[in-house]
């Protein structure tokens, strides 16, 4: 009696029936089919990381504001006082316009220690000077946006390698630490350079976390509902903005505009402390037990129970007839040409999207004739991307769905070339550039999981880390490109190259292979036979 129980009860488990051989994409799909609330509690927290994103990505430019020709301005030095007692007009004159000849160069006459300024809030463009545009200070205002990417371009060096090495999990938790306590240091930060050091170290932390979760929910949850979970990432993304622009608008002072960001930072990554580690990970570094608990811990999350003993992941056999290692990923870049070409081809996408989107949002400012505005109508634009294009690549898939994109991108920094006045401060060039957002954020956020599903998992960290990191190399330069560079040379000269580049991805998009529903390969020899099956169609 006992006996035939047994058997009943081994032949009612999808786990055990016919002790068939299955995948570990197969065992996800099976585990996660009853989605219990406490699994989409675990999707929902790994995603939430990235809506801090905005405030600690954005808040430089809130706590950096400049003041303007309407803002009130007082002596509190001698020199300023005795200046303009002897010239009162001067009182009535904006400080940036008042300069003299030093050496053949312009130097502003009162300086931070000369004048004091009556603002809403304080900011630290005010504190150390930079709001002039007269010598390197807008330039090295510009820089501390820019440093951020520099440091998530070393996060990501050191993630591509410990996301392979110790996995997904503590990754995140390492990121996540370097780059709460920056944050919170910002409470504390009266030094230019000291800034600028914390603006770095924020970087290499927010990117070693938000790209190992990313990974991790991409590897946890079952092909069909990656879009969707991409989709609801990207929106919580989104989410964000409101945060940051409240941040910004609520709190007067910088410094506590740090402490808020860091506070919220930490609220929305505690996750990364508890989530399950990829199986995945483990089954590539040959760890299959470690990879059972994981599996384990996934069916406890759906209320079912998984016997693996009476089971074979069809992944170990083929991880363990290779080594998972630094040098092994380099050999496969060098052994199989279809997973050079395409990491190369999704570095470049990776590189350009990175360099439309934090350009556009880094100089809303300048586009924009209100700077709080501009962000909320950016992110409501966001939130239409990243909502409509869970459909889109649901019909038409990844590649059309970035050629598309890409297209529209084009057409709308070409539509933002004619100087033609709207009213109450609008034209033709701000409102085509809060449209072209849309389509430069549904690629951003199309290219990354584009990315998860191309990558095999043998080389997924590495390959986020190279993509990634070229990104940051665009992100740099995007900034510089809108603020910099677009006011010295005619608007058509950086609009009409940004819309000749977004033609070239699309091309790049169409030689990329579509992944659709596919489960993610696991090394690169799969890769190689994935592109060999694969037809090009429109």
């Amino acid at each position: 009696m006992v006996e035939s129980e047994k058997m009943l009860k081994e032949e009612s488990s999808p786990f055990v029936e016919k002790r068939t051989v299955k995948s570990s994409d197969d065992l996800i799909e099976e585990l996660t089919r009853a989605k219990t609330w406490k699994f989409l509690l675990l999707v929902f927290s790994i995603s939430l990381s990235w809506t801090a994103s905005p405030a600690a990505v954005y808040i430089t430019s809130f706590a950096g504001i400049d003041p303007t020709v309407n803002d009130t301005w007082t002596c509190k030095s001698e020199k300023c006082l005795n200046l303009t007692r002897t010239d009162p007009s001067l009182l009535d004159q904006f400080p940036c316009d008042i300069t003299e000849i030093v050496d053949g160069k312009d130097q502003l006459v009162f300086g931070p220690s000369d004048i004091e300024w009556e603002l809403d809030h304080t900011s630290f463009s005010v504190e150390f000077d930079l709001y002039c545009d007269v010598g390197s200070r807008q330039t090295k205002k510009t820089l501390l946006s820019s440093i951020y990417f520099a440091g998530a371009l070393s996060g990501l060096i050191l993630g591509g390698y410990l996301f392979d090495k110790i996995g997904r999990k503590k990754s995140a938790i390492i990121g996540t630490l370097i780059a709460g306590i920056s944050l919170f240091t910002g409470a504390f930060c009266h030094s230019y350079l000291l800034l600028l050091t914390l603006r770095f170290f924020l970087g290499v932390g927010r990117y070693m976390t938000t790209t190992a979760m990313f990974i991790l929910s991409v590897e946890l949850v079952p092909t069909r509902q990656r879009n969707l979970v991409n989709g609801w990432a990207s929106c919580l993304w989104v989410f964000g903005y409101p945060v940051a622009a409240g941040i910004g608008y609520f709190v007067p002072d910088w410094n506590y505009m740090f402490l808020a960001a860091s506070v919220f930072y930490m609220f929305t990554t505690l996750s990364v402390f508890f989530c399950i580690e990829s199986p995945k990970f483990y089954l590539i570094n040959n760890n299959e037990e470690a990879a059972k608990r994981a599996f384990q811990a996934l069916a406890r999350l759906n209320n079912m129970e998984l016997d693996l003993e009476k089971r074979e992941i069809s992944d170990t056999g083929r991880a363990q007839k290779r080594e998972q290692s630094t040098r092994q990923q380099l050999v496969d870049f060098v052994k199989f040409p279809s997973l050079r070409l395409e990491c190369g081809i999704l570095m470049a996408l990776w590189f350009v999207v990175a360099m439309f989107y934090f350009g556009f949002n880094f100089g809303w400012g300048k586009i924009v004739p209100d700077l709080y505005l501009g962000y909320v109508v950016a992110g409501s634009g966001e939130l239409i991307a990243y909502v409509l294009l869970v459909p889109l690549i649901a019909v038409c898939g990844r590649r059309r769905a970035m050629m598309f994109l890409f297209a529209g991108s084009a057409l709308f920094f070409l539509l933002a070339i004619p100087d033609l006045e709207l009213g109450a401060g609008w034209s033709l060039n701000s409102v085509s550039c809060l449209v072209g957002i849309v389509f430069v954020s549904g690629s951003f956020s199309g290219v990354y999981l584009w990315t998860g599903e191309i990558a095999p998992t043998s080389h997924a960290g590495l390959v986020f880390c190279l993509c990634s990191g070229a990104a940051r190399f665009g992100s740099f330069l995007g900034p510089y490109i809108f603020n910099n560079l677009a006011p010295i040379t005619h608007r058509a000269v950086p609009l009409g190259g940004l819309a000749l580049i977004a033609l070239l991805c699309a091309l790049g998009s169409f030689i990329m292979v579509e992944t659709g529903n596919s489960t993610i390969v696991l090394t690169g020899a799969d890769v190689e036979e994935r592109r060999r099956n694969f037809r090009y169609q429109i």
